[in-house]
């Protein structure tokens, strides 16, 4: 390594573990103790002037930067995150390198390795370096966070990367968006992490046999079992807590990376920890001893201590979920990091391409312009749009809930409950399965994970009781419309998406699971009939082409089986900067038609990003699907017009009269979800009350009782709103269809039955059509 001043020095590499420190660290690399002190920083580019100054830790890293980094920028290294101070005997002891005098007048970033978040050492180290730059007069100090785990580099991020212009990309926006300290660490943990290294110092010095050779905590486990019980608990939190181990449903949890098809690193799952489990995660913290005659010898883990181990899941780190998408918090604080993030419960599973996302805090006009411009008018472009095939659109409404689909998976930490977005093809063909997978592989950077929807609710239930235990970042049905009718229609279905946390239970057993709700919701389907009861829970992207190539076309802007990944983290970025403008504005609020019961939030933030960048139609084709959708709507729309046909608005009625013209017609519309068979007087008055809603401008209220017998109702109208059949009626009944000759509206009679009892049918007579004598000039009377 070349020194400022010319001179050469070196470091060495042991072979792992053969050597350690004072504390009983094992050592990485060993450089000479006494060759320069006070320590000089090696450099790699030394400018005038510098743009930037870069400290950057370890060979490696240090080398990766000057690789890749502008030409105006000032490289320099350090050996380790302490190797800067003149010897001393502690971290807390010896003086600042005065050849810290370099960075006076400069911009200066620090570049720690990835543990700064997990080693107080590396958090210390980084931090008081900072201060010493700025002693130093250093105009600014930051630091770049390096994503990953571990011990994970700057030069192993680089690494990842495709080719050299991405990894420019990466290390300049990692620098720009460089922090004021190593982590987001706060002072409860980070005196927490002191605490432990003082204990592991404290027994390495004393000879305690708490830390064995191979740095698991020793535990006697052949005394005290409480007292082994807790020293095994502490191992486990201090070592694996927020980092593989959580707690969940009353439950440990374990976090763990699957393989995907081809025997690569697949995403991170969520299972429980059973003892077979939880006994190895406390063999892989802790070396279990007991004292014998010969000293301390291996011993096992008792089924009784990892079962009371289990029963503390309450000390551990709350994991609400899993996700391979970057997320924004409430606050508007975007998170492009991998790892735990303890204020949310989330735990950040990103892909290397989209870790570290450079997004402005305050992204200007020309930002959001760009990214309106990649999302809206080249990824989800209209089909014909500048002589290009696209998507098949059947409104821009539809295109814009193509863009909502792609926003809420990032938003999802900062809203309790989403709807779900059903894609419905009105006939094959027309891209509705391809636009989900965009979608999700922009968002979780793989393709989505559809499953057909089943047809009963008692395997609804199961799904999605599996799906959450997994923490799944999506759920996506496919197939949601078949000959047999709409399989959205699910209690457990409605049920999910309306809740916060979703109780289901546990496969072969009658316990409940209580499991955080933090899934975003897809759903395909040709022609979707939505249910009553689900009209309030979905927004809809309809597909729809009038082509007949829709299947054989191939002029597109982009093939997107390539493009998409190839430029995920660029749209990704967009998506972002858009949710980033929102927050950073102070959240203006988007003009709204209605308010989305259940999700009144997620339609806030939504429609309030999309409105702001510009992109129109956000829920407003809502209300047309629920009136065409909405069984309990359309029902007792037609019953409520049939009833105001017979009792004109104002006319006072009873149940038992309408059930009298009901039995006198044919087909009269009953209630919804009634049929008139099981009707009596009471069942019909109970219901009027239960349902005092508008229904298509009419409503059916009490007003005191119909001499003496029962309760009185009236049809009331709202002024200016049609009728299903788009006519209108007064009190009179004078505006609108003339009612036919014959027996009057609502007219009763009287009548003795067989068994001598009274009761009230409609008249018989007739109804008469055709034109009155008046109309034809007669004398009407």
């Amino acid at each position: 390594m070349a020194d400022p001043d010319g001179s050469v020095t070196g470091q060495v590499k042991p072979a792992p573990g053969s050597v350690t420190d004072r504390d009983g660290e094992v050592l990485k690399y060993v450089s000479p103790g006494s060759a320069h002190n006070p320590p000089r920083l090696p450099v790699l580019r030394a400018k005038q002037n510098p743009e930037v100054v870069l400290i950057v830790e370890g060979v490696k890293q240090a080398l990766a930067a000057l690789a890749w980094a502008p030409e105006t920028w000032s490289i320099y290294r350090i050996t380790g995150i302490w190797s800067w101070r003149v010897a001393g005997d502690d971290d807390d002891q010896g003086t600042p390198t005065p050849h810290l005098a370099i960075v006076q007048g400069c911009d200066v970033i620090i570049v720690p390795d990835t543990d700064a978040k997990t080693n107080i050492r590396v958090f210390d180290g980084a931090a008081a370096l900072g201060e010493a730059c700025k002693a130093y007069a250093a105009s600014s100090v930051k630091f770049a966070r390096i994503p990953g785990v571990g011990k994970d580099g700057l030069d192993d991020l680089l690494a990842r990367l495709a080719d050299g212009e991405a990894r420019r990309d990466m290390l300049v926006s990692l620098i720009t968006r460089a922090q004021n300290k190593p982590a987001d660490l706060d002072k409860r943990e980070q005196q927490k992490m002191r605490r432990a290294l003082q204990e592991k110092r404290a027994a390495a010095r004393s000879g305690s046999p708490l830390t064995s050779p191979d740095e698991r905590t020793s535990v006697n486990v052949g005394g005290d079992q409480r007292q082994a019980s807790l020293e095994l608990l502490k191992a486990l939190v201090d070592r694996s807590g927020g980092v593989r181990v959580f707690q969940r449903n009353q439950e440990l949890v374990r976090v763990r990376r699957a393989k995907d098809a081809k025997g690569g690193d697949g995403p991170l799952h969520v299972t429980p920890l059973d003892r077979r489990g939880l006994r190895r995660e406390l063999l892989d913290v802790s070396y279990p001893y007991s004292e014998g005659a010969k000293g301390q010898v291996p011993a096992g883990l008792s089924d009784n201590l990892i079962d009371v181990v289990a029963d503390h899941y309450d000390v551990l780190p709350y994991l609400a979920g899993v996700t391979r998408s970057p997320l924004v918090l409430a606050e508007g604080t975007v998170l492009t990091d991998s790892g735990y993030h303890a204020k949310s419960g989330v735990y950040l599973d990103l892909t290397p391409d989209v870790q570290g996302i450079g997004v402005p805090d305050h992204p200007t006009d020309a930002d959001i312009s760009a990214a309106v411009s990649l999302l809206r008018d080249d990824l989800f472009a209209m089909d014909g749009a500048n002589g290009y095939d696209g998507w098949a659109f059947a409104s821009e409404a539809d295109q814009t809930h193509a863009i909502a689909g792609l926003i809420t998976p990032v938003i999802r930490a900062s809203v309790t409950k989403v709807p779900m977005l059903v894609l419905d093809g009105i006939h094959r063909g027309v891209g509705k399965g391809g636009c989900l997978d965009v979608i999700h592989r922009i968002a979780f950077g793989a393709p989505a994970p559809i499953q057909t929807a089943p047809k009963s609710d008692e395997e609804m239930d199961k799904r999605i009781t599996a799906k959450l235990r997994a923490s799944a970042d999506t759920i996506c049905l496919d197939e949601v419309q078949d000959d047999a009718g709409s399989r959205l229609l699910s209690n457990s279905l409605g049920a999910a998406l309306t809740s916060e946390v979703y109780e289901g239970r546990k496969l072969g057993s009658s316990e409940m699971l209580s499991l955080p709700q933090t899934a975003s919701w897809y759903a395909l389907g040709n022609n979707v009939e939505i249910p009553g009861d689900m009209a309030r829970r979905i927004y809809t992207c309809r597909m729809a082409s009038d082509r007949d190539d829709l299947e054989t076309r191939d002029n597109f802007r982009h093939d997107l089986e390539t493009w998409v990944p190839g430029h995920r983290s660029e749209l990704l970025r967009a998506v972002l900067v858009l949710v980033r403008a929102w927050y950073d504005r102070g959240c203006p609020a988007a003009p709204r038609a209605f308010g989305f019961k259940s999700f009144t939030e997620w339609q806030r933030v939504v429609g309030g990003i999309l409105h702001l960048a510009g992109i129109r139609g956000f829920l407003s084709t809502v209300l047309e699907v629920r009136e065409s959708a909405d069984s309990e709507a359309v029902d007792n729309a037609e019953h409520w017009e049939w009833v105001e046909s017979l009792f004109p608005a104002g006319t006072r009625f009873g149940a038992p009269e309408v059930l009298a013209q009901a039995r006198a017609q044919t087909d009269p519309p009953p209630p919804y979800g009634k049929s008139w068979d099981e009707m009596d007087a009471r069942k019909l008055s109970m219901y009027y009350g239960q349902h005092p809603k508008w229904y298509a401008g009419l409503r059916i209220v009490q007003t005191g009782k119909l001499h003496g017998r029962g309760k009185a109702y009236v049809v009331e109208r709202q002024a200016g709103v049609a009728t299903l059949n788009g006519s209108h009626r007064n009190a009179s009944g004078a505006a609108g269809p003339r009612p036919a000759a014959g027996a009057a509206p609502g007219e009763l009679i009287e009548l003795t039955g067989r068994g001598g009892f009274k009761q009230q049918v409609a008249r018989a007579m007739p109804p008469m059509t055709g034109r009155t004598i008046s109309e034809l000039g007669g004398d009407a009377s």
